[in-house]
């Protein structure tokens, strides 16, 4: 599955949400829906970390320059 800013962002709200006391939080992606509560927060951490990863993988490019040396 490909994750997208939105995803990130979704993950993020969930744990501030768990981390400012509420007990439960859905949280949809694509077409799965799953509920953590508090005791997830190390999940939802680690998967923050992997859509990071993938969302801000920056497109490499290789730049050539050339010239006669003179």
């Amino acid at each position: 599955m490909a994750f997208t800013a939105a995803n990130l962002t979704a993950v993020e709200n969930a744990l501030i949400a768990l981390a400012s006391g509420t007990r439960k939080v859905r949280l949809s992606m694509g077409d799965k829906s799953i509920e953590y509560s508090n005791t997830d927060i190390p999940v939802l951490t680690a998967l923050r970390d992997k859509i990071a990863a993938e969302v801000s993988t920056v497109p490499r490019c290789i730049l050539f320059s050339t010239s006669k040396g003179l």
